[in-house]
C-alpha cells in the first residue's frame, strides 16, 4: 500500500503518523457517518447534517472519524443532551442546555449554523456563547458547511492543557490554531465562543495553519480522506446498529442483495 498524500504531508510537518489509517471517499463518509449518528440515537436528518459537518472537517485537514467519537459516545450513552435553549444575554446570544446535560454537537451544530445564517444578514458584529458541548470541532464543521462567504466567523474554546483553540472562517479560508490529534479525539466538553463579523483574530503565527476549503475538498475527491483505523471501527460499530439480520423471509421478499436488509 502506498503512502497517502495526507500522510506524506504529515511526515514533512513532523507530525506523528504511527497510528494506522484507512482512506474513505466522501460518499463513504456520507453513508457511514449519517447512519452512525442514527445508531447513536439521532434522527436521519441530524445524521445527514453530522455527515456534512464531518466532510468539512476533512476539508480542513482534520480526521472526521476521530472528531466523531466524543459526540457519538455522548449521545449513545445518554450523556449529551438534545434539547437546546436560546436567549439573549446582554449583547450576546446564549445557547444552553434544556435538559441539564452537556450539549450534543450533533444537534448544536445545525442550530448554530441556522442562527448565524439569520444574524449574518444584518452585517453587524454578533456574539454567541454555547454551554459545554461534547465536541466543539463538529460545530466548526457545521458552520463551515453553511458557507458564509461574506462573513467572518471566529470560534474558540478552551483546551485541557490550559491553551485555547481557535478557528476563523472567512471567504472559504480557515485559519486554525490549537487543535491537535489528541484534542480531536478526546477534547472534553467545552463552552464555545463565537463572534460573527468581528475584527480579525490575533493569533501567534507559529501556531497557525491556513486551509482553503475548496482545496481541501479537491484533495479529498482525488485521494480520499485518511481516518484513524480505531476511530473508523467505532464509527462502523455505531453504523452497524442500523443493520438488521437477514432472514429467509426478508430474502424471499427481495430485501437488499441477500446480505443485510438495508444493503
Amino acid at each position: 500500500m502506498g503512502v497517502s498524500d495526507q500522510t506524506r504531508e504529515a511526515v514533512v510537518r513532523g507530525d506523528a503518523v504511527s497510528d494506522p489509517t484507512t482512506p474513505l471517499s466522501l460518499n463513504e463518509i456520507d453513508f457511514y457517518f449519517t447512519r452512525a449518528a442514527v445508531g447513536a440515537g439521532a434522527p436521519f436528518g441530524i445524521g445527514e447534517d453530522f455527515a456534512e459537518a464531518s466532510r468539512y472537517l476533512a476539508y480542513l485537514g482534520l480526521d472526521p472519524a476521530r472528531a466523531a467519537l466524543p459526540a457519538l459516545h455522548g449521545l449513545g450513552r445518554g450523556q449529551s443532551g438534545t434539547s437546546l435553549t436560546l436567549r439573549t444575554a446582554g449583547d450576546a446570544i446564549h445557547v444552553g442546555s434544556g435538559d441539564g446535560l452537556v450539549l450534543s454537537a450533533l444537534y448544536a451544530g445545525p442550530v448554530i449554523a441556522d442562527r448565524l445564517s439569520i444574524e449574518s444578514g444584518c452585517g453587524m458584529e454578533r456574539r454567541l456563547r454555547l454551554d459545554d458541548t461534547d465536541q466543539p470541532l463538529l460545530v466548526v464543521g457545521a458552520v463551515a458547511a453553511a458557507s458564509f462567504d461574506a462573513a467572518r466567523i471566529a470560534l474558540s474554546w478552551p483546551l485541557r492543557n490550559g491553551g485555547r483553540a481557535a478557528v476563523e472562517l472567512s471567504g472559504g479560508i480557515a485559519t486554525i490554531a490549537g487543535p491537535c490529534a489528541g484534542d480531536i479525539a478526546s477534547p472534553g466538553s467545552s463552552p464555545i465562543d463565537i463572534v460573527l463579523n468581528g475584527a480579525a483574530s490575533e493569533i501567534a503565527p507559529e501556531r497557525v495553519s491556513t486551509r482553503s476549503l475548496a482545496d481541501g475538498r479537491s484533495r479529498a475527491v482525488r485521494h480520499g480522506v485518511d481516518v484513524d483505523d480505531a476511530a473508523r471501527a467505532t464509527v462502523l460499530a455505531f453504523f452497524n446498529k442500523c443493520l438488521v439480520p437477514t432472514t429467509d423471509r426478508s430474502r424471499d421478499a427481495g430485501a437488499g442483495a441477500g446480505l443485510t436488509d438495508n444493503d
